[in-house]
């Protein structure tokens, strides 16, 4: 089974380099390890190409993995369904696969170092459960974890896209079934009801739902990227880049919501009173720990947003059933199309492109994830 290299994918890419300048940083440093996430500071399964960093730094384009990188080893941490993507993917010669879960990072880390070492990670890059389970995993052993202020991958990566900057858009209320203000309303109440003065949110599904927002920040993704905190009288404030909301957005959002660029969200969480709800699954390590240096409580618990956006309201019952009667239709005419035509005529670009036309007809906005598509050689490996 064939995939395209990262190199194919971003026209060429020097990863033995990047290595190279990477371990400079990390020397320069006193690191004897750097972990490299494929997730952004939001968690989410897509990222930016700006936030690409592993497929940057070693070629693999998985939708989930990480690499740890040490003076002499670079280890590519793959689960099973990218175990034969990332071997064509990667320089065997410069970075090995890991298979993961089954070999944790920690004891990868203890095989790699000695007692005293120091493994360096970005904090926005990963969750408190994140790190805490790895500092569980390295208890005993000398090992440290060392939160950076600067990302020494960042340092190195010199022609790194800038960060998206899609327009963001109003979502129909009569298709969300309930007003962003009803929704703040009743997420405020319930900070109230725990005592919680306020809740940081760090995934951009909650807050697009929350907002009845929509936006172009990520393909195949129609959320808006940035932070939130809510507070505990229904005012939001969302720290994402102001470009993205016209005036028209503006003034449906209302007062109670205001936008701020999000290079002021580090000092607004060293203001906050608390107790601030914080989910330790979700939300970065640094906005933790920036609450800890102001000494503010911190209520751990779910992201508020998590269980009323997943409990479907009429509208959204209606809106989702209607969406896949539409798509019923589109596939029930592909394989109409199908069936006249000699399948030896056809690749699977061929249907991926048709089938992804039929389902423009449909009036889509666009789709959920690339489709997947493979014959012969290249059906199903798992």
């Amino acid at each position: 089974m064939s995939f395209q290299s990262f190199d194919d994918r971003a026209g060429g890419g020097d990863h033995a380099g990047r290595l190279a300048a990477l371990r400079q940083r990390m020397k320069a440093a006193c690191l004897d390890a750097f972990i490299v996430p494929r997730a952004d500071s939001h968690q989410g399964e897509y990222v930016a190409e700006a936030d690409a960093r592993l497929a940057w730094l070693t070629g693999f384009t998985g939708s989930a993995g990480f690499a740890i990188v040490t003076a002499d080893k670079a280890g590519v941490f793959v689960d099973g369904r990218y175990r034969v993507q990332v071997k064509s993917q990667v320089d065997p010669a410069h970075f090995t696969p890991v298979p993961w879960p089954d070999t944790r990072p920690s004891d990868w880390l203890r095989d790699a170092l000695p007692a005293g070492g120091r493994a360096g990670f970005d904090p926005w890059l990963h969750t408190r459960k994140e790190i805490e389970t790895m500092e569980k995993g390295l208890a005993d052993s000398g090992i440290g974890l060392i939160a950076m202020d600067r990302n020494p991958l960042d340092a190195v990566w010199t022609d790194r896209p800038a960060p998206p900057v899609g327009r963001a858009r109003a979502h129909d209320e009569a298709l969300a079934g309930e007003s962003a203000a009803g929704k703040r309303a009743r997420l405020a109440a319930a900070l109230r009801k725990d005592g919680q003065a306020a809740a940081f949110l760090s995934l951009p599904d909650s807050i697009s739902w929350l907002l009845n927002i929509r936006g172009k920040d990520l393909p195949r993704n129609p959320v808006v990227q940035g932070f939130a905190v809510l507070s505990d009288d229904g005012h939001l404030a969302l720290f994402a880049d102001p470009a993205k909301f016209d005036d028209g957005l503006r003034t449906t959002l209302g007062n109670a919501v205001s936008i701020l660029h999000p290079e002021s969200l580090s000092a607004a969480l060293l203001d906050l009173e608390g107790p601030v709800r914080l989910d330790p699954a979700t939300a970065p390590e640094a906005v933790f720990r920036l609450l800890e240096q102001a000494g503010t409580d911190i209520a751990r618990a779910p992201d508020p947003a998590i269980l009323p956006k997943a409990r479907k309201n009429s509208a959204e019952l209606h809106g989702m059933r209607q969406a896949h009667l539409r798509d019923g239709v589109a596939m029930v005419r592909l394989l109409a199309w199908l069936e006249a035509r000699d399948p030896a005529s056809l690749t699977e670009i061929d249907v991926v492109r048709k089938l992804e036309s039929l389902r423009s007809d449909q009036g889509i906005t666009d789709i959920s994830f690339d489709t997947i598509c493979g014959a012969g050689p290249n059906g199903a490996i798992v």
